[in-house]
């Protein structure tokens, strides 16, 4: 009870400090770029389309965001401290180490005497399992609002895309109408690929896949493969004993791994478990020459299609 009581005292902190970051709505527009701070690469890449010439961006974190020792990447520090905007997922455990980083002096660096703009790009999105579902029952409160991988889902993208064209608009009024027709122009384009994909996903209907990665579950809402995963502590995977053990209980044929998965448990997948194991990268900066947000998706399928013949 104790560490769910930390949990929750962790929640509600991070919750009143956000509060008081929704009051920065009515900064003074900056002047040049807008210097944006995102939290994932992945949306970093969306925020860049919509904001074209008129931002300067760079992401805040590397790796599984559920990790409890979450900390901005110590070489974007000091243009953290410089940023005008930061574009975050609602995830409280982003907005805690944000927050942390925020607050420490940099060396080098002037202190910040304004608030940045904070710009929540999750509101309106689809979410997996709300609550977020465990294997072992307990929901930690940080996941209430579901699966914070949302952006795996690529229907979510233009939600994403419009987010961020009105939250870049809010601080360059005079470029609203430039950031509205980007995020439009990219919305149209991910729509042309969901088709695609769609149809591409059709054949493998009915393939179950464990995904050692979270948040790949996201996915399944295009149809074709059904995602399965396994839950425990919020960035701590299970023993790979554990892990085999639910595969087997849930029926997967096909077991997914990031190049960040630790090495032990790819070996005992590939010896213990008898299934095919193919290792996909879950986001664009593992992904050699990935320019785009659709290159995430395709990079999968393409590995999807492998693993099925």
């Amino acid at each position: 009870m104790a560490t769910k009581r930390r949990s929750w005292g962790r929640w509600a902190l991070c919750a009143a400090g956000m509060w008081m970051f929704g009051i920065t709505a009515s900064l003074a527009a900056p002047a040049g770029k807008v210097r944006v701070a995102v939290t994932e690469p992945d949306i970093e890449i969306i925020v860049k389309a919509v904001g074209g010439n008129q931002v300067d961006t760079f992401s805040l974190f590397k790796g599984c965001i559920l990790r409890k020792n979450l900390a901005v990447e110590p070489t974007v520090l000091d243009r953290l401290m410089k940023a005008d905007a930061v574009v975050w997922t609602g995830f409280f455990n982003e907005s805690a180490a944000i927050n942390d980083a925020m607050g420490r002096p940099v060396a080098g660096s002037a202190s910040k005497d304004a608030q940045v703009q904070w710009i929540d790009v999750s509101k309106g999105a689809v979410r997996a399992n709300i609550p977020t579902s465990t294997c072992f029952g307990y929901v930690d409160p940080s996941l209430m609002a579901g699966d914070p991988f949302f952006w795996l889902n690529p229907e979510n993208g233009a939600t994403i895309a419009r987010a961020a064209a009105e939250g870049l608009g809010d601080m360059k009024p005079d470029q609203r109408a430039y950031f509205l027709a980007n995020a439009e122009a990219f919305n149209k384009d991910l729509e042309r690929d969901i088709v695609r994909w769609k149809k591409e996903l059709e054949p493998l209907a009915g393939l179950r896949i464990f995904s050692a990665q979270c948040g790949w579950q996201n996915f399944s809402k295009l149809g074709g493969p059904t995602f399965v995963v396994c839950k425990g502590t919020p960035g701590t995977l299970p023993t790979p004993q554990l892990l085999l053990d639910h595969v087997k209980e849930m029926k997967a044929q096909v077991i997914l791994v990031d190049p960040n998965t630790p090495p032990e448990y790819g070996r005992a997948f590939r010896k213990d478990s008898g299934l095919k194991v193919i290792e996909v990268a879950s986001s664009v900066e593992a992904i050699p020459g990935a320019r785009s947000y659709s290159d995430l998706f395709d990079n999968l399928i393409k590995a999807l299609q492998g693993a099925a013949h």
